[in-house]
């Protein structure tokens, strides 16, 4: 009787939560990697993907401690399902020859109208050689302009179009809007392209920050601007190295993210499904930084990443990016 009152709860447990609870997991983490290039709301659950798969871990858990085998399979096969967005990205080689550059993208927070004194330090302790920023305010441009730092930006036309500004070390030969067809009736946003010079060769950026997909319609022309945008860096690999940077709204295990990677032909800076977050709440960050990671630097096949971190705070509600880069000479 005592070995039956011991195994009774375990076997309840089996029954009510874990089995059910495995197999409701598998199903759901399955429609998400199958349908989430089809369908909005589904799509957006990949912004919570690293929640999801530490669930799926606590499952396993679970299975584990009732030592039965259907459950403990069933639990492993949604664990390795939910981890195929992140082992599907395309990734960029950690090391190469080439001329050293260091470059940062930040989402400054279109209501952050604090002293841009913080943010400045930080661009001054990097000491990055190209600056791509995204909800750039006049205040915020001109404090940057005024600081010195940078010989060379983007025009005041891209910043009040856009939000989008780019501050660089590099001399900027060319700087154009990407013209993009709209499909959805109040889309204006479009990729900023520059061509800047490092030592004397060409080096095309392209800054982003398409549309937020909270509604349909802004996921629908987010995705539009990833597939143009893509169309335009496969045509620019052809003559010189590429690096795309900003806030995407699009997480890394999004299909969107990983068909622009392919489309474009580039590779991620970052890799694996443990990534920093670089989008979080401000009501939660006394605790910890809960969100998401939508801000990339990407490359071309031919750029090795050195190094890769997310910076301190600044008072925006994203974090920067920094990554340090290894670009051919030739």
């Amino acid at each position: 009787m005592p070995i039956e009152r011991r195994r009774g709860p375990v076997a309840l447990a089996y029954r009510v939560l874990v089995l059910p609870g495995v197999i409701a997991y598998l199903f759901a983490v399955s429609v998400v990697v199958l349908a989430a290039d089809r369908f909005w709301l589904v799509d957006l659950l990949t912004f919570a993907w690293p929640y999801v798969v530490t669930a799926g871990a606590l499952f396993l858990v679970g299975a584990l401690v009732t030592r039965r085998l259907k459950a403990i399979a069933i639990a492993l096969l949604g664990v390795a399902v939910a981890l195929i967005p992140a082992s599907d990205v395309p990734t960029a080689r950690s090391s190469g020859p080439g001329s050293a550059l260091k470059v940062l993208t930040a989402n400054l927070y279109v209501d952050n109208e604090k002293d841009p004194s913080v943010f400045i330090d930080i661009l001054r302790r990097e000491k990055p050689d190209i600056v791509v920023l995204q909800e750039t305010t006049a205040t915020w441009e001109q404090a940057l302009s005024a600081s010195g730092l940078y010989p060379h930006e983007s025009s005041a036309e891209s910043r009040a179009r856009d939000d989008l500004k780019v501050f660089s070390r590099l001399p900027i030969r060319a700087e154009t809007e990407l013209k993009r067809a709209f499909t959805e009736e109040y889309a204006y946003k479009q990729p900023l392209r520059l061509e800047l010079a490092l030592n004397g060769k060409p080096l095309f950026l392209y800054a982003f920050h398409p549309e937020t997909p909270r509604r349909p319609w802004k996921w629908r022309d987010r995705n539009a601007y990833l597939s143009a945008a893509a169309d335009a860096v496969k045509g620019d690999l052809e003559t010189a190295p590429v690096i795309v940077a900003g806030d995407w709204n699009t997480p890394t295990w999004s299909p969107f993210f990983r068909n622009f990677l392919r489309q474009a032909g580039l590779a991620s800076t970052a890799g694996g499904w443990l990534q920093p977050v670089t989008r979080f709440s401000m009501k939660l960050d006394g605790l910890a930084y809960i969100g998401a990671s939508i801000d990339h630097i990407v490359v071309s096949p031919d750029i090795a990443v050195l190094a890769r971190h997310v910076g301190p705070a600044f008072g925006s509600n994203h974090l920067p990016v920094i990554a340090e880069l290894s670009v051919p000479e030739s």
